[in-house]
């Protein structure tokens, strides 16, 4: 092989070296930009894997890193793996009070609170994705959040155990894929929903006392209400702002 031809496939390889590198993006931690240190990680992988508060402060990939702007990145492909009760995969992070201990949680007495700023940038076929929760712990979610074709709707559900009816409320603003802001609040056995400045109140404890024995904890993030589908088929979530404040009881 002479000297021209061999100084060219060595500057082939180096080029095509180069690429790979190009091609294998960092992600940078939102942890080290947020405090995360009462959240874990459910991810929407083959064994929807958790990343426990200790690990997440380091931790990014493709399903959870900073943006560009410095905003959490959530995304939740509609083929990614799933949790034991449920259809649907979720890259979502999960309140713990204690990072040692999940089953430690808060009663719906006292206040409260989670604020959001967050902005849905891509959904599923389904246009439906939840951004917020409260979550009985070994019960059903208190309410979720959902994104659904440009419109947000409090999903609450009216009984801890037993009928599985939901109450619903469609709130007024039309967000699309523009940010918008929310509040998820229980104060004294009374849930009070916020988004863009528009509240919905419901008293949880009167309509089902059951409630009472009942402990909850918050989750956000991108947890896509579809399954299956092709490469298409995903929902991607950015916060700009999460914050959790409790008030014990008097």
């Amino acid at each position: 092989m002479r000297l021209s031809t061999v100084c060219l496939v060595l500057a082939g390889l180096a080029l095509l070296a180069g690429c790979g590198k190009d091609m294998e993006k960092r992600y940078d931690a939102p942890g080290a930009a947020y405090d995360l240190s009462h959240w874990k990680l459910t991810l929407p992988d083959d064994q929807a894997s958790e990343v426990r508060p200790a690990q997440l402060r380091g931790y990014a990939s493709p399903y959870f890193h900073l943006g560009d702007g410095g905003d959490m990145v959530f995304v939740a492909p509609a083929s990614g793996g799933t949790t034991e009760n449920s259809r649907y995969p979720r890259s979502e992070l999960r309140e713990v009070m204690d990072p040692g201990d999940d089953n430690r949680n808060w009663s719906g007495e006292g206040s409260h609170q989670l604020r959001a700023r967050c902005q849905v940038l891509q959904a599923p076929s389904t246009e439906k994705i939840i951004v917020g929760q409260i979550h009985g712990f070994d019960a059903r979610p208190l309410v979720k959040l959902q994104w659904e074709k440009g419109k947000v709707k409090a999903l609450i559900k009216r009984h801890p155990s037993g009928s599985n009816a939901d109450l619903s409320h469609v709130f007024r603003a039309q967000v699309g894929k523009q940010p918008f802001s929310y509040r998820l609040e229980v104060q004294d056995g009374v849930l009070t929903v916020e988004v863009n400045g528009e509240q919905f109140t419901h008293d949880f404890y009167g309509a089902d006392p059951e409630w009472r024995d009942v402990q909850f904890f918050f989750k956000a993030g991108a947890y896509v209400q579809a399954s299956g589908g092709n490469a298409d088929e995903v929902g991607k979530v950015v916060f700009s702002e999460l914050s959790v404040r409790h008030d014990k009881a008097q």
